[in-house]
């Protein structure tokens, strides 16, 4: 039987198969949307229901009504006729029930809420105003559910619609792509293992106008086999003649793609760098190689040494206590020339348009020279061994720039969530206080306990989301040490001593922001609690740990800590626990206080 899509290309069915399926999705959701709009306002008209009941009972809490009831009246009179109300109720068709609550209100209520002298009076007239009400309310939320199944009845059928088409698509690419491809694929298989005599089979009695493209190709594919086949023969010799070059190439381009596979690996920067770096000495009259690593672009400098391409073994380098970053200080490389060995020393720089990051450093023999791809090798292995080091720097901050565009969006949801809703919790309680205020002490001080423990959660809240609006665009601890100590030597009215002791790239980022934020929150309780007149703030290594430590001379912290001024420090020791340490607040001998948080190392660099 011929298909009907036959005088179209097998691009052209296919194609005709994704719109039909996108006009059956575009249907479905189309209507989905026009019945979902027809619902809309029914909240609305809810939510103005609810709010007329309220006003209803707050007008039978005013009875006896005098002068200031006149606009709680005219309020509730306007409610009723708001366009939120009485368009839904006109589309639902509800509007003989709505006429009958108005008339009720007209007729026997609002009369009955200005005669009444005492609340009992009127307690029956808005009970059933109320009623009236909920009946209307049950009406729209009948309504609008089954609209909502009408919505959900579309959906189905426009998914059973979809996976039909969907099916009918895969069988039909099924015949007409997937056997055709299994046989050209089979038919270059044996091409690839050197058999020319396989052919794809071809349509009997058409022509090569009237082939589709798999056909089209199996042609062209048979062609090429026959053409293979004619120079295979010559070809084997060409690659006999060449099989002794292509060996020391070979040589060179294994090591590069394994240089290129270690370096990209999950072990630490120096374990990836050494084995590359040693093998590199068995291709190359090099040796001695070695990399000096830079942190923030800080070039310690080659001292008169020779650059032009690149080094192993990855030595890298402690911060000193004024900030500067340099590789192998104990061992400065050699002034330029030849050695006492009669060697000179090379350094090839690693560095791009983005930044430098290191630089190699080897001892090249004088009686020795690299032949053409030698140099060519050299010069390859540094390009690889800068993209290395530039993606990790880029991976470093990116994920620093991750972790405080997370923490930024979670401050954004507790602040539209979990803060609104104290606000309102906090408004609440104070018209609850205000309006019981002949309550029995037991429940006035039940409130104001209330209120107080509202009033810390929503101060906690608040110093939690601007702890987390943090923003930190500067990569690494130390800059973010700085900007801390910055910001509070200025809050503080005098300068914070700072001590800054890590090797260059030896805190992740995940722990420079827990660490940071640590800091930021020991200052902040300093600043507000302490009376302090000199703070230390230092970061080191201890026994293969990282040390943050933060003192002040201030008046130390109490004996015990009222429940609502220590969050803090649970939060600090929180943070601690998650990078596998811990943080410990404790008195000093001689007056003051100490945040002394250790948190294990961890590697500087991973992929």
């Amino acid at each position: 039987m011929k298909s009907p899509f036959a005088p179209l290309s097998i691009v052209q069915q296919v194609a005709l198969l994704m719109l039909l399926s996108g006009i059956v999705g575009i249907g479905g959701m189309s209507l989905s949307l026009w019945m979902a709009q027809s619902m809309q306002g029914n909240a609305h008209a809810i939510n103005m229901a609810g709010s007329l009941r309220m006003q209803s009972y707050r007008l039978l809490s005013r009875v006896p009504l005098a002068q200031g009831g006149d606009p709680l009246i005219a309020e509730l009179e306007r409610d009723q006729l708001s366009d939120d109300l009485l368009l839904p109720v006109k589309r639902e068709g509800l509007t003989s029930r709505y006429q009958a609550l108005r008339d009720h209100w007209r007729t026997q209520l609002k009369p009955l809420l200005l005669q009444a002298r005492r609340p009992e009076d009127a307690a029956r007239g808005v009970a059933e105003f109320v009623r009236r009400l909920d009946a209307l309310v049950s009406d729209l939320d009948r309504s609008t559910e089954h609209r909502l199944a009408l919505v959900a009845l579309v959906q189905k059928i426009v998914i059973v619609l979809t996976l039909l088409v969907l099916t009918g698509t895969i069988l039909y690419l099924r015949r007409r792509l997937l056997r055709p491809w299994r046989r050209l694929l089979n038919q270059a298989r044996a091409v690839s293992r050197g058999d020319f005599s396989q052919r794809y089979p071809l349509p009997a009695g058409a022509d090569a106008v009237g082939y589709h493209e798999m056909d089209q190709l199996g042609l062209t594919l048979n062609s090429m086999s026959q053409s293979l086949s004619q120079i295979y023969a010559e070809l084997e010799q060409r690659v006999a003649d060449s099989t002794a070059d292509l060996r020391q190439k070979n040589r060179v381009l294994d090591f590069l793609y394994r240089a290129s596979r270690q370096l990209h690996t999950g072990t630490p920067l120096p374990a990836r760098l050494r084995p590359v770096l040693e093998e590199l000495q068995t291709l190359t009259p090099l040796r001695e190689i070695r990399i000096r690593l830079y942190e923030n672009d800080c070039d310690p400098g080659l001292n008169g040494a020779r650059p032009t391409g690149t080094p192993p073994v990855a030595e890298r380098t402690d911060s000193a206590a004024d900030g500067t970053t340099s590789a192998d200080t104990a061992r400065p490389p050699p002034a330029p020339g030849p050695d006492e060995a009669g060697a000179e020393q090379l350094g090839w720089n690693l560095h791009d348009k983005l930044g430098r990051y290191g630089v190699m450093l080897a001892h090249y023999p004088s009686r020795q020279r690299m032949n053409d791809p030698q140099r060519r090798l050299v010069a390859t292995l540094v390009e690889q061994l800068t993209s290395t080091l530039a993606l990790e720097r880029q991976a470093g901050h990116q994920q620093q720039l991750l972790l405080m565009a997370e923490r930024t969006a979670i401050a954004g949801e507790l602040h539209d969530s979990i803060a609104q809703s104290l606000s309102c919790l906090k408004l609440q309680i104070g018209v609850l206080q205000m309006q019981n205020k002949d309550a029995t002490p037991e429940n006035q001080l039940l409130m104001q306990q209330m209120r107080d423990e509202l009033n810390t959660a929503y101060r906690q809240l608040r110093e939690l989301l601007t702890t987390f609006r943090l923003s930190q665009t500067e990569p690494g601890l130390r800059a973010a040490l700085q900007t801390t100590v910055a910001e509070f030597s200025a809050r503080l009215g005098f300068a914070i001593d700072f001590s800054y002791r890590l090797p260059a790239q030896a805190v992740s980022s995940h722990q420079i922001i827990h660490l940071t934020q640590i800091a930021r929150e020991a200052l902040t309780n300093i600043v507000k609690h302490a009376g302090a007149s000199r703070v230390e703030v230092s970061a080191g290594l201890e026994a293969d740990a990282l040390v943050l430590s933060i003192r002040d001379n201030g008046c130390g912290l109490p004996d015990e800590y009222p429940r609502q001024h220590h969050y803090g420090l649970v939060i600090m020791q929180d943070r601690a626990n998650s990078l596998q340490g811990y943080c410990r607040v404790a008195n000093l001998p001689g007056g003051g206080a100490e945040v002394r948080v250790s948190v294990p190392r961890q590697p500087a660099l991973s992929p």
